[in-house]
């Protein structure tokens, strides 16, 4: 069977990939840290590598069909050398480097819906770098701009449901109009795999958005109503999040960053949705999935 390495392997959308890549007929092989092995939810073969040392990931890369890269964050820790600039470019021009001079051709990269010239946040800015750090390696590629993904496992559907039960007072930023739309993590996997043999997908940069828009204060009374939960919403005023950002958005106990809040604010949603008839996918509704398992 066709061997696809996969980074981010060990990750919410990397284990959720391996899983659409077995139902698919290919072989994941799992590129992980050492000692990370145990967080693999699915049987894999695995290979040792760290996406920052390039040289490293040559071996993975022996008798490989395809790429998957995943390598991302959502939160920097400065410290420990996990920057935006560090996982989404460097990262990523090693990897495309490397498959490169090691001839694997098929490389498939995780972007992220926002992510452009003109960017604002410097998760988008370095997004962008990858991008264009995969475009110049020659390689036959397809990249991906998922707009939030939600799962069982996610962090930010999460988030709000625990928050959620904790007190029936919740608060959001501003008039809470800006709009997104959440795309379920089984279907950003299936576009990922799918693509692999799909010559229409080479060269394509796809957004992936759910097949509905919301507002917000939307997605929060959705959720709400999936955990059977009364909330109050309560507006606080933009200026007043941008501040307390500017005190304690570095500190890890914040429950948002400057970045997270830039994105949050300007809106997640699609201008198009080529990949899903290209890809023959088929979308969740944001309401019976998270209804189904929250």
């Amino acid at each position: 069977m066709k061997r696809v390495l996969v980074t981010g392997a060990t990750g919410f959308v990397g284990n959720e990939i391996v899983a659409s890549l077995i139902k698919h007929g290919y072989t994941p092989v799992a590129l992980v840290r050492e000692g990370s092995e145990s967080k693999l939810e699915h049987e894999a073969e695995i290979v040792n590598g760290d996406v920052l040392d390039k040289e490293s990931l040559k071996n993975a890369l022996k008798d490989i069909y395809a790429v998957i890269h995943l390598v991302g964050i959502i939160r920097e820790i400065p410290s420990k050398g996990v920057t935006f600039e560090n996982m989404h470019h460097i990262a990523t021009k090693n990897m495309s480097e490397a498959a490169a001079e090691e001839g694997v051709k098929r490389y498939i990269q995780m972007s992220a819906n926002g992510t452009r010239q003109n960017a604002v946040s410097d998760y988008h800015k370095t997004k962008q770098k990858g991008e264009e750090a995969v475009k110049a390696a020659g390689l036959d590629f397809t990249i991906f701009r998922p707009s939030l993904i939600y799962g069982p496992s996610d962090e930010f559907i999460n988030m709000l449901v625990k928050f959620m039960k904790l007190t029936p007072v919740f608060s959001y930023f501003g008039d809470g109009s800006y709009p997104m739309a959440p795309i379920y993590v089984g279907d950003v996997a299936e576009c990922f795999v799918k693509a692999i043999d799909n010559k229409a997908a080479v060269g394509m940069t796809y957004p992936l958005c759910g097949k509905k828009d919301y507002t917000y204060k939307q997605v929060l009374k959705l959720v709400a109503k999936a955990i059977d939960k009364n909330i109050i919403l309560v507006p606080v005023p933009e200026f007043a999040v941008s501040f307390g950002i500017t005190l304690f958005g570095k500190s890890s106990w914040f429950p948002i960053t400057r970045d997270q809040f830039i994105m949050l604010t300007e809106g997640n949603v699609c201008a198009m949705d080529d990949a899903f008839n290209v890809l023959n996918v088929d979308r969740s509704d944001f309401f019976e999935k998270i209804d189904s398992y929250l």
